[in-house]
């Protein structure tokens, strides 16, 4: 609040203030008190005005000036209301009063919505684990009645358990925390369980396997970075090359990080999509030619990269292929700050 503002806001009394005393020095002429007399009363009514209104402009400066101090330094904006001390003055007062009694109603609202959404995220997941136990019957009796019709709807089959846990990781992604185990892992080893889990449908859509220099070691937790690659190896798969698809998986270290690349030979992805493919629901060209693309995959990927401090890059140009870059921090490796609290 400048002093400018406060006297703005003070309008109608100071204008009332000088009708008054226009009002009082014609009348006290009138009346036939002298100059002298009329000017000191002047000089005393204004100083004993002026000194009032700085007297409480200087409360009202300190505190807004201190509001939005502690404004500035909070990350959560809402809890300036529990934090704010209660002023000397009356509108500061009920101001404050105000604030903690709509702060109060809000936290009350986010608490049920959080309570909402936690028991929707439980029963997600509870779902999930039920969902699993017919999928993983009709795989064992397709595995057990091996011809043609059999083997086209265990893919089907598959694709149906990836969107299941696809929702399943979508559930959790916002509370990563919570199951989120740092190990010391082999590249190497975590490439070829990927590998494995997606083994039948890059056998049956040929897929030509590279490994370059993975005998490095991050950081990671295994479960989490299985899915993002899974998610990233399913892409290659649904985006292939009409002729010889490929997927080539290369670590490089590099200062204090280990870059993980994961390049296919596709379609590749337009100048003007690339930006875009990390965000919510984007499917971009590719995605329109693609029925069942959802856009939620590489939209997953890049939030859990996010909340496990992976760096995650793509690079890519039409018939060109998709490069997808994972940064590993190597040494003093850092957790997200939700973490590491």
């Amino acid at each position: 609040m400048t002093f400018k503002e406060f006297l703005q806001d003070r309008w109608l009394f100071l204008l009332g203030q000088t009708i008054f005393l226009l009002f009082a020095g014609v009348l006290l002429r009138l009346l036939r008190v002298s100059g002298f007399a009329l000017g000191f009363l002047a000089f005393l009514y204004l100083t004993l005005t002026s000194v009032t209104l700085g007297v409480e402009f200087y409360r009202k400066k300190t505190f807004f000036d201190q509001m939005f101090n502690l404004l500035d330094q909070l990350e959560e904006k809402y809890y300036l209301s529990e934090i704010v001390e209660s002023p000397g003055f009356v509108e500061g007062q009920k101001l404050t009063q105000l604030f903690r009694i709509v702060s109060k109603s809000m936290n009350d609202t986010i608490a049920e919505y959080r309570r909402r959404n936690e028991d929707y995220s439980r029963y997600i997941e509870t779902w999930v684990h039920e969902v699993k136990t017919p999928i993983a019957s009709s795989k064992l009796i397709i595995e057990n009645h091996p011809d043609p019709v059999t083997r086209s709807l265990e893919e089907e089959i598959d694709r149906i358990d990836q969107y299941v846990e696809q929702a399943l990781y979508y559930t959790r992604s916002s509370v990563v925390e919570k199951d989120y185990v740092i190990r010391r892992c082999s590249l190497d080893h975590i490439v070829s369980q990927v590998i494995k889990n997606h083994a039948k449908i890059l056998i049956s859509r040929q897929f030509s396997i590279q490994r370059e220099n993975l005998d490095q070691i991050v950081y990671t937790d295994v479960k989490w970075i299985d899915f993002i690659l899974g998610q990233i190896v399913t892409n290659a798969v649904k985006y292939r090359a009409a002729e010889k698809p490929q997927l080539r998986f290369a670590a490089e270290a590099r200062d204090s990080q280990v870059v993980l690349t994961i390049e296919d030979n596709g379609g590749g992805i337009s100048a003007r999509d690339l930006p875009r493919i990390f965000d919510k629901g984007f499917t971009g060209d590719n995605g329109r030619q693609v029925a069942r693309s959802t856009g939620m995959g590489l939209y997953l990927v890049k939030q859990l990269c996010e909340k496990m401090n992976i760096g995650i890059q793509a690079e890519s140009q039409p018939g060109m292929g998709t490069m997808i870059k994972l940064s590993f921090p190597l040494s003093g490796f850092l957790l997200p700050e939700s973490m590491s609290e």
